[in-house]
């Protein structure tokens, strides 16, 4: 029943979002055909009463916007997010171009920053008021302070520019043949360095903070003075017992941090110039491209609500009693 009713609730949620994720953009100032031409980004067209009719008209932009909602509706029952009226491409074309690169970036920080945080605030937690815990709070707190776009930039300057150790930006080198499938991944890995050391560094110090003060709540709870009382090694107990416990808020913390990760990458995507789903939506809204738009926080909206769905799941996992409630 737990399982019925929370997908039920997430299906009402959906159907929110999408009312939203349709209205949201056409309330942005700025003409959406302005740049329909696509020639240059920058010097938007200038298009005749007629012409101007024609475009509104092939986008269904001429139509009230009730009639313009019920065939949006329409369109996604049937999976067709429309056409992008910037690229002139159907617009889940361009998103699936866009979001291999995402899912990589955001995916590697992820697995790293993610456990690596929480080792080091349990780690924190555990050693309370001593030298470890004091320096391993300064420091985290101290470079997890800076903005990513900030820490993006100054990698950019001295690892990139200054040094030439690491690419200026792009995903890989453009128009680089590769002799074997080794060399382009080692060529993807090297564009990829920078960014996801922006996003590690840029969120590590949330899920630190957090698990450190869920560990903090924990660590003088009765069960772990009853294995203390046993004999129970220290090591023993803090992995048995302690992290398992304090790991409820981070299960919350990870499914909105891995969901609105995709929306924080467009900082970092637009320093390094990575070609993701964030650096697109940039675009896409500079230009006004309403149906790529839709697209992407379809995309974003979907991804965050699966998300806090498998989040529910886990916490049933490791806290049984929340089915019971």
């Amino acid at each position: 029943m737990h399982y019925i009713n929370k997908l039920a609730y997430y299906l009402v949620i959906i159907l929110i979002i999408l009312s939203i994720n349709f209205f949201l953009p056409r309330a942005m100032p700025g003409d959406p055909l302005a740049y329909v031409l696509g020639e240059n980004p920058d010097m938007p067209i200038r298009m005749t009463e007629e012409e101007r009719e024609m475009k509104l008209a092939e986008y269904g932009l001429d139509k009230p916007l009730p009639e313009q909602y019920v065939d949006y509706m329409i369109k996604l029952s049937k999976g067709d997010l429309g056409h992008s009226i910037y690229y002139k491409n159907p617009v889940m074309d361009e998103i699936l171009i866009r979001l291999k690169w995402t899912l990589l970036l955001t995916g590697t920080a992820t697995v790293i920053y993610m456990p690596l945080g929480i080792f080091l605030g349990a780690e924190s937690a555990w050693a309370r008021g001593k030298k470890k815990d004091t320096l391993s709070l300064i420091t985290i707190l101290t470079v997890s302070s800076f903005p990513s776009f900030v820490l993006g930039t100054l990698f950019v300057i001295f690892f990139a520019f200054k040094l030439g150790l690491f690419p200026l930006g792009c995903a890989n080198t453009i128009g680089a043949t590769y002799a074997n499938p080794l060399e382009e991944a080692l060529d993807i890995l090297h564009h990829l360095i920078l960014p996801v050391a922006t996003l590690i560094i840029a969120h590590i110090g949330g899920t630190y903070l957090l698990m450190r003060n869920s560990m903090l709540s924990v660590i003088g709870a009765d069960y772990i003075l009853s294995a203390r009382a046993k004999g129970l090694s220290e090591r023993y107990i803090l992995n048995r017992h302690a992290i398992r416990n304090a790991l409820l808020p981070i299960v919350t913390m990870a499914a909105l941090t891995i969901g609105f990760m995709t929306v924080g990458t467009i900082f970092v995507e637009k320093v390094f110039a990575y070609p993701g789903i964030g650096l697109l939506l940039y675009d896409s809204v500079l230009r006004r491209d309403y149906p790529l738009i839709q697209g992407i926080f379809l995309f974003i909206s979907i991804f965050v609500v699966l998300a806090n769905f498998i989040a529910d799941m886990a916490y049933v996992w490791l806290d049984p009693r929340v089915s019971d409630e």
